[in-house]
């Protein structure tokens, strides 16, 4: 039983990491399609997470890690908060897949979807409810339409990944 819990949460670890992954390689196509369907204008492009491909410096990760650095008085460059912005994107990603392990062995409805079940409420509790309530994003109904409909989907996307990881190594009883 010792050597269960820690593969289990190996196995969590590397689902995370997968769905991350997959999730940073759909949203430069996501965010195309959205802005082609619904063009936000320049200044909804300068809201913090409306533009990953042309302002990655000001997407969420990054800039919780500059209001940070500026509190601790030193301001990092452009350049260590995009490197800060993928640890924690990778490792947020990767503490995720260990809790949906855990969620999906408890509670087998949190798989709904082949997980995009999961992937909604990962959105609604990041997006929609802790980055506004930190001051750091826009609630969605105050983004633009084209950043919420992009940045929803690949939380729909990180979540069957997620789920589809988790099976292939073997998650599923």
């Amino acid at each position: 039983m010792l050597t269960y819990v820690p593969l289990m949460s190996a196995k969590g670890v590397a689902a995370g990491l997968v769905a991350s992954w997959v999730k940073a390689l759909t949203e430069p196509r996501l965010q195309a399609l959205a802005e082609a369907i619904v063009p936000p204008s320049p200044s909804q492009k300068q809201d913090v997470g409306a533009d990953p491909g042309g302002h990655p410096e000001n997407m969420p990760p990054a800039a919780l890690v500059d209001r940070a650095s500026i509190v601790l008085g030193h301001r990092l460059t452009v350049a260590q908060r995009l490197r800060a912005q993928n640890v924690i994107h990778y490792g947020m990603g990767a503490g995720l897949g260990v809790a949906y392990g855990a969620a999906a062995r408890r509670w087998p409805a949190a798989s709904l979807g082949r997980g995009a079940l999961a992937g909604v409420v990962i959105y609604a509790g990041t997006h929609g409810s802790l980055l506004p309530a930190l001051g750091i994003q826009h609630p969605p109904w105050r983004l633009a339409p084209a950043a919420v409909a992009w940045e929803s989907t690949s939380h729909l996307v990180f979540g069957v990944a997620l789920e589809a990881a988790r099976s292939a190594l073997g998650g599923r009883r």
